[in-house]
């Protein structure tokens, strides 16, 4: 009788795991208001450049160096935890082959290459075409800010799915 029990019991212990595994892993999504702070904050601060003189930049870039300070003080104090997991509620493994970490750094540079290279001339060429031709910054950065927001949530699906393979 018991040997009998055993398989059952083993199945209903391997399905309580697999269902407590995809809380976690719901758990550990981000928000969908961290995507939306994220494109908003980038996308104003490229627009900010077609309404705000000299002395409103000075204040922008103020306002982005302490909050720079204030990020770094917090992970300090935090003792290593990041912002991202206390945001999540959960400390995820920090985990990351270095060939995953190589490939983002790599494709951030080309990235930026590509900003620097051809972004002034893109986004004008953008703004003519959309009929904002006064406003050429805000349309690169409505542009800009949902490709950093898509490659921000790939980093993320592509770290989940990487902590996913080390877990098993």
């Amino acid at each position: 009788m018991d040997e009998r029990n055993d398989p059952r019991k083993a199945a209903e212990a391997l399905a309580a795991v697999r269902t407590h595994q995809e809380r976690a892993d719901k758990a550990a999504r981000l928000p969908w208001w961290v995507y939306a702070l994220t494109f908003v904050a980038s996308a104003g601060l490229s627009a900010a450049n077609d309404f705000v003189d000299l002395a409103g930049a000075k204040f922008i870039a103020a306002v982005v160096v302490v909050l720079l300070i204030v990020t770094f003080v917090a992970g300090l104090l935090g003792r290593g935890t990041a912002p991202l997991s206390r945001v999540r509620g959960v400390q995820p493994r920090q985990q990351i082959p270095q060939w995953a970490f190589a490939t983002l750094v790599v494709v951030g540079a080309a990235g930026v290459w590509v900003i620097i290279s051809y972004g002034g001339s893109v986004a004008t060429a953008l703004a003519d075409a959309v009929g904002l031709p006064g406003y050429p910054d805000t349309v690169a950065g409505v542009v800009f800010g949902a490709a950093f927001t898509l490659l921000f949530a790939l980093s993320q699906f592509a770290l989940g799915i990487l902590r996913k393979r080390a877990d098993r």
